[in-house]
């Protein structure tokens, strides 16, 4: 059985503005005796994200080495090229979910207009699944019987499949229902509620007659799992998001929110999997290393907002006292700290002179 995600109020911290994250970190960093910054990012290629990007190299006056895919999946081997180009290393990374929700799907406004789902690459993988929990939700029904609350459940649910390249509901029956099945249906079998799921939803079903109803929302997490043929090797990025996050799916389907959800868990997979690297694998020397993870809030392709949700801190590349920080201990130490920004301008940091018009035309 896989362990349970973070549970979502535990990840909805406050958003942060952009420049107010980086100073705050910038701040932190210099506090713990950084030097040579290199800042990094692990996030989605999505054009969102450029201008977040592009700040971060700025406040640390140093352009941004790349540790990331579309998607929001990290390449933690990117470390090694990065650890030649600075001694320090501050990271940043994490999912990104539009902020204008629809049925529990994030959008933003691309530049041409279109309103499309962002992160376009989770939404991709989350729309079969959304469906399929779905229509099961849909299809398995609950009335009032003689002799108490029935569930009657279609036989594409019962059937015993082997694992193949379609995605497929299994159920946990023996926690949905109570004993054999007491009869057939026209499609299906129907059994006795099971009195768990009877005493968990009291309230709901003491409204229930004998008109078959919907499952609906009562189908929850704990009654069932996907099963589908997953391959790890692939480098498909489908693929790898898939089985990143393959276990948590029912958890994702039934929140309410099932875009952020999986940005959300994506952002907690991605942030272990790079602290197992380098507490375990990375040469870090004697660096010191800062990572932040969390969720871009995408309010447009040009503006974002952060949701600090995980930090990790290794000083001196000695893993055995490295720190991780929570979503709520994150924010506590990140607004402990003042807000640190450059006195330079942007274009002072690019090494953009003043006068941007080309050569010839200065000249005449």
């Amino acid at each position: 059985m896989p362990i349970s995600p973070p549970a979502e109020p535990f990840l909805h911290q406050s958003p942060m503005e952009l420049m107010e994250l980086y100073g705050r970190m910038n701040a932190l960093a210099a506090h713990k005796g950084f030097r040579q910054i290199l800042p990094a990012v692990w996030q989605c290629s999505d054009e969102s994200q450029g201008i977040k990007k592009a700040l971060f190299g700025y406040v640390f006056d140093c352009p941004v080495f790349n540790l990331g895919r579309v998607g929001g999946l990290l390449d933690p081997q990117r470390l090694v090229p990065a650890s030649h180009h600075g001694q320090d290393l501050v990271i940043l990374g994490g999912s990104h979910h539009g902020i204008r929700e629809e049925e529990g799907i994030g959008y933003v406004e691309r530049i041409h207009g279109e309103v499309a789902p962002c992160c376009s690459a989770l939404y991709r993988l989350l729309e079969g699944y959304l469906v399929i929990y779905r229509r099961a939700a849909a299809s398995i029904r609950l009335f009032r019987g003689v002799g108490g609350l029935k569930v009657e459940i279609p036989y594409k649910y019962l059937f015993r499949h082997g694992q193949s390249d379609e995605a497929r509901i299994v159920l946990h029956l023996r926690r949905l229902v109570d004993g054999e099945a007491l009869r057939d249906s026209s499609h299906g079998k129907v059994y006795r509620l099971h009195p768990a799921f009877v005493e968990k939803n009291e309230v709901v079903l003491a409204g229930l007659g004998a008109e078959p109803q919907a499952i609906g929302s009562l189908l929850g997490a704990e009654y069932f799992v996907f099963s589908r043929a997953l391959d790890p090797q692939s480098q498909d990025i489908k693929a790898m998001l898939e089985v990143t996050v393959f276990d948590f799916l029912p958890d994702i389907v039934t929140s309410e929110r099932p875009h952020r959800r999986l940005a959300d868990i994506n952002t907690w997979r991605q942030f272990h999997r790079l602290a197992s690297y380098l507490t375990d694998s990375f040469d870090s020397g004697e660096r010191n290393i800062l990572a932040i993870a969390g969720l871009t809030l995408d309010h447009s392709v040009k503006r974002n907002t952060f949701v600090p949700q995980f930090g990790f801190l290794l000083p001196h590349g000695r893993a055995a006292e490295a720190e991780y920080y929570g979503p709520a201990e994150i924010n506590d130490l990140l607004l402990q700290q003042e807000v640190r920004l450059p006195q330079k301008s942007f274009f002072e940091y690019a090494e953009v002179g003043q006068d941007m018009r080309p050569r010839s035309a200065r000249l005449t």
